[in-house]
């Protein structure tokens, strides 16, 4: 038996595995700071030959526009700057309400896939399969019709029940005015209500068993909500809308272009909520239910207190996706002319001519967003794990 007097010679030092990820690694930087100022360069040499400059400054200029509707009441001579802001604030609205609409709805027929009942079945998958396989912006634009076309005029507008009206000018309906005292009364007990609701749970580890128990007694958040009911009861105003002219007067009104939005967006995304919510019930084992109806459990508290807490560990991933998409897809509100951040960015850059600066700024915004949604979203998860569910 021999034995080779070869020596190990160790490989080049740029052959090493560590070394080598670490060039790799250096070259893709590399390149994305060469690719970054390639296209920069060229941007700051045809902006310079068009006379053009590029900055921030138009934020603080007077916009001349008007938007339709804005939450934060945004006016023509209002600053860029204030327009972005109603822009967000729209978005944010319709996505909000859309994303608790949306889930909701989703829940309810994820649920009623699995029905017992083969009709409820049927209608809830043809639901789904429908609604999935039509573009968004094609719904938006059906719902838009449907408003501006089918409904009346203010003055032959639908009247389900007093106070409330339909027509092409979107949905009216009365409100509740308050003088700001006694709207400072309503929001500090909302505020209170608030507060005690998110210190029962965190009351267990008090060392002072009275004060625990008092946080904890249901008795005293029920007994705030009725100070407030009572308050906007005897202190409140009914604002009931009237025809004057081609519009009304008083109360408050949704726009059609904000309806149609709001039900494109929900319909549409219920269906694949639907479809996460019913894949996480498949998901738990059969012998949960049938354990819990063997205790004695009807099968709505079955599915309320056994199965759906269990489902939430494959539903929540996938529902953070779907209202990041309910976020994004609110863009799509541009073709019916509904003023979203999207559609005021189109606007500043005809009146201002800064279309990297306006864009960027919206990608950053669109970021901001989904970084936000993503965050409480994993919050949640992580809080549902930590539980067992």
């Amino acid at each position: 038996m021999t034995v080779s007097s070869e020596t190990y010679r160790a490989p080049p030092f740029w052959r090493r595995p560590a070394v080598r990820g670490v060039l790799i690694q250096a070259g893709l930087v590399l390149g994305l700071i060469g690719a970054t100022w390639f296209f920069v360069s060229n941007a700051v040499v045809n902006l310079a030959k068009n006379s053009l400059t590029m900055g921030f400054d138009f934020l603080w200029s007077n916009a001349s526009f008007e938007l339709g509707e804005s939450v934060t009441g945004f006016a023509a001579g209002d600053s860029f700057l204030d327009a972005f802001y109603a822009g967000i604030a729209n978005t944010l609205a319709v996505s909000i309400i859309s994303i608790v609409a949306a889930t909701i709805l989703g829940v309810v027929i994820g649920i009623t896939r699995l029905a017992s009942n083969p009709l409820a079945r049927l209608l809830s998958g043809g639901y789904v399969e429908l609604v999935r396989n039509i573009p968004l912006i094609l719904q938006m634009m059906f719902w838009y019709a449907l408003i501006t076309r089918s409904f009346p005029s203010p003055r032959r507008a639908l009247q389900p029940f007093e106070g409330l009206f339909l027509s092409n000018r979107g949905i009216t309906f009365s409100t509740l005015r308050l003088d700001a005292l006694h709207l400072w009364l309503v929001g500090g007990l909302a505020v209170l209500l608030l507060v005690l609701l998110l210190l029962r749970r965190p009351a267990r580890a008090l060392k002072a068993q009275q004060l625990a128990a008092f946080l904890r007694d249901p008795r005293l958040p029920l007994a705030v909500l009725a100070a407030m009911l009572v308050l906007v009861a005897f202190t409140a105003t009914l604002d009931v809308p009237k025809v004057a002219g081609f519009n009304f007067r008083g109360g408050a009104s949704i726009t059609p272009e904000f309806t149609a939005v709001f039900f494109g967006l929900t319909i549409y995304s219920a269906a694949f909520i639907a479809e996460n919510v019913r894949s996480g019930i498949l998901g738990v084992t059969r012998g949960q239910r049938e354990a819990a109806s063997a205790l004695g459990l009807r099968p709505g508290p079955v599915m309320r207190l056994v199965i759906l807490p269990q489902a939430l560990r494959v539903v929540v991933p996938p529902l953070a996706s779907q209202y990041l998409n309910i976020v994004k897809n609110s863009s799509l509100a541009v073709a019916i002319g509904y003023p979203d951040i999207m559609r005021v960015a189109t606007i500043i850059i005809s009146e201002t001519g800064k279309a990297i600066e306006v864009i960027a700024i919206i990608m950053a915004i669109y970021l901001t967003f989904s970084l936000i949604i993503s965050y409480l979203m994993n919050v949640y998860n992580r809080s549902i794990m930590a539980k067992g569910g």
